[in-house]
């Protein structure tokens, strides 16, 4: 049995959920999408830190659970082609499957329970919404809010090795530089980041490709 770790933005979906949400939100102007953008990619390529992309991108939007959940709900029907199906030939076969995202814990876990990962595998960020869904800040105990890393280390890591990441950006790879996954495979299909990429053991562009890359991997 070994663990595979999934990234979900631009990997199981195909976009970036918090930056969707974010950019729906009610009010914003053209400067602030640009800038929502410009913090996404900042982070996502490790030039400024996740915690400091989120909290900056969130200070803007002010986003509503209930924008969150309608564009969660369509997410699920869409997710990446071949994930759901990828998801189970892994469960079959006796490994765990986890996804851990930068993304608000109530979107992974409508989207990642139809994909058929277990709830107590899917950790994402916690927030804190008032009775009408306005957003009130960040949970001050959540770990994955300032980085993947602290979130998987405050969990004590309990999944079976080897394991295995999966993801698209510099949070991602952090993990395999942090010894908390056992290799790192790039998934580009969606997007590519290039120092991602250059750090990875593999690349996969499609969940196929994926696939195979897993079976060799698992073997």
């Amino acid at each position: 049995m070994a663990t595979v770790i999934f990234d979900f933005d631009s990997v199981l979906i195909p976009c970036e959920s918090l930056e969707v949400v974010l950019a729906r939100s009610a009010g914003l102007t053209d400067e602030d999408f640009a800038a929502i953008e410009a913090l996404t990619t900042a982070g996502m390529e490790g030039r400024i830190s996740f915690a400091e992309s989120l909290e900056q991108r969130l200070a803007i939007a002010q986003p509503n659970l209930g924008t969150l959940m309608a564009f969660a709900w369509r997410l699920a029907e869409k997710p990446t082609a071949g994930a759901a199906e990828l998801i189970a030939t892994l469960t079959a076969q006796g490994h765990e499957v986890w996804i851990v995202s930068g993304g608000f814990q109530e979107m992974l876990s409508e989207v990642g329970s139809s994909l058929g990962v277990a709830a107590d595998r899917i950790h994402g960020v916690q927030a804190r919404w008032s009775d009408d869904g306005a957003f009130e800040g960040l949970a001050p105990d959540s770990a994955f809010g300032r980085s993947k890393v602290e979130g998987l280390t405050a969990l004590g890591a309990a999944y079976p090795r080897p394991a295995i990441g999966v993801g698209d950006g510099a949070t991602d790879l952090a993990l395999r530089t942090a010894g908390l996954v056992d290799a790192f495979v790039a998934y580009t299909e969606h997007a590519r980041r290039e120092p991602v990429a250059a750090g990875a053991d593999a690349e996969a562009r499609s969940m196929e490709a994926l696939g195979l890359l897993l079976g060799e991997l698992l073997a």
